[in-house]
């Protein structure tokens, strides 16, 4: 039977964490579903989906006192179902683009509307630049999200496209044909 988990750390970062993090899992059988991973700071963070026999999953959670020891990670793993098994929704996957002058809220406002909308997002990433030119720091959110048919698409445009007016972010989304 195949078992799933997932496997979160952070720690300080430093060259070969990812390699030793992937040995550990391809020592014992263990596969790399979908995995993130950045340096936020000096730490280095990774979230990670992994697959493998039962048995194999049982004994790499018990062996992860010697990846914690090794790397200097926080390391914490719980176990999850099958993408496959994930009970959702009949819907449109849609992406978001949101990018400003830098300040806090931004994320905040933006999900906000989504979930007054009831909307479930799938993906979220952000990131702040320095713009070589102006020197501005300009923040860019990439979001994936699955709209329902319960959602008219027009009251979503005008709710982001009000906060976008508000807040002067520019909000772009649009239907994901393929990823």
């Amino acid at each position: 039977m195949r078992s799933y988990v997932v496997f979160s750390s952070m720690g300080q970062d430093r060259p070969g964490l990812t390699k030793e993090i992937s040995e550990f899992f391809t020592a014992r059988g263990i596969n790399i579903e979908r995995s993130r991973g950045c340096v936020l700071g000096n730490e280095f963070g990774m979230i990670i989906l992994t697959s493998g026999k039962t048995e194999d999953i049982e004994g790499f959670i018990g062996e992860l006192s010697s990846l914690r020891e090794k790397t200097g990670l926080d390391i914490h793993v719980h176990k999850t179902k099958a993408p496959s098994h994930r009970e959702v929704q009949p819907s449109i996957p849609y992406k978001l683009i949101a990018t400003c002058l830098d300040r806090p809220g931004i994320v905040h406002q933006i999900c906000k509307v989504l979930y007054v909308q009831g909307i479930n997002i799938d993906d979220i990433s952000s990131n702040v630049d320095n713009n070589p030119i102006t020197g501005a720091s300009v923040f860019t959110m990439t979001c994936y999200f699955s709209l329902p048919p319960t959602v008219r698409i027009t009251q979503l445009k005008n709710e982001l496209t009000r906060v976008g007016d508000e807040y002067n972010i520019d909000i772009r989304f649009d239907a994901v044909v393929s990823r």
